[in-house]
C-alpha cells in the first residue's frame, strides 16, 4: 500500500527497467513521509457510544460508566422491543409480585424464568447488558 501511495506521489514507470530506482525512491519517500506523520493521522476515531436513555433513574456515576463500558450492550436492548419491551416488561411485572403470593422468592424466581421462556431474544439482550455492568461498573452502580 505504501508503495502505491509513493508511486502515486513520485509518478512510477510501469518498465521494468525503470522500477528498481523508482522503487528505492518510493522507499526513501515512503520513509521520510512516514517519520513526519504522527500514525493516527487520517485515522477516523469511532464516535464516542452515547446511552439511549439513563441507566440509573438516580445514579450519576452509574450512568457515566455504564455509558462509558457497556454502551453498545445496553443500547442493543433498549433499541429491541424484545428486550426493552416484551422481556423488562415481563420482569417488572414478577418484581411488583404481592410479597403475599405464597414463597414470595420462589414465586418471582418462576416468574422471571417464564418471562426468559416467552422472551429468549429479549433476555439475552437484557443479560448481556447487564452482565456487562455487573462486571464493569459494580463500584459505581452497586
Amino acid at each position: 500500500m505504501r508503495w502505491l501511495f509513493a508511486c502515486a506521489l513520485l509518478g512510477c514507470a510501469s518498465s521494468e527497467a525503470e522500477t528498481p530506482s523508482v522503487t528505492d525512491a518510493a522507499a526513501e519517500a515512503t520513509a521520510d513521509v512516514t517519520a513526519e506523520v504522527p500514525a493516527d493521522v487520517g485515522a477516523e476515531s469511532p464516535p464516542q457510544c452515547r446511552l439511549l436513555k439513563p441507566f440509573s433513574s438516580k445514579n450519576v456515576a452509574c450512568n457515566g460508566c455504564a455509558e462509558r463500558e457497556c454502551c453498545a450492550a445496553i443500547n442493543a436492548c433498549l433499541a429491541d422491543r424484545r428486550c426493552d419491551d416484551d422481556y423488562v416488561n415481563c420482569s417488572l411485572a414478577c418484581a411488583l409480585l404481592p410479597a403475599d403470593a405464597g414463597d414470595a422468592g420462589a414465586e418471582k424466581e418462576r416468574c422471571l424464568n417464564e418471562c426468559g421462556t416467552m422472551h429468549p431474544d429479549g433476555k439475552k439482550l437484557y443479560d448481556a447488558a447487564f452482565g456487562c455492568t455487573d462486571a464493569k461498573c459494580a463500584a459505581e452502580c452497586g
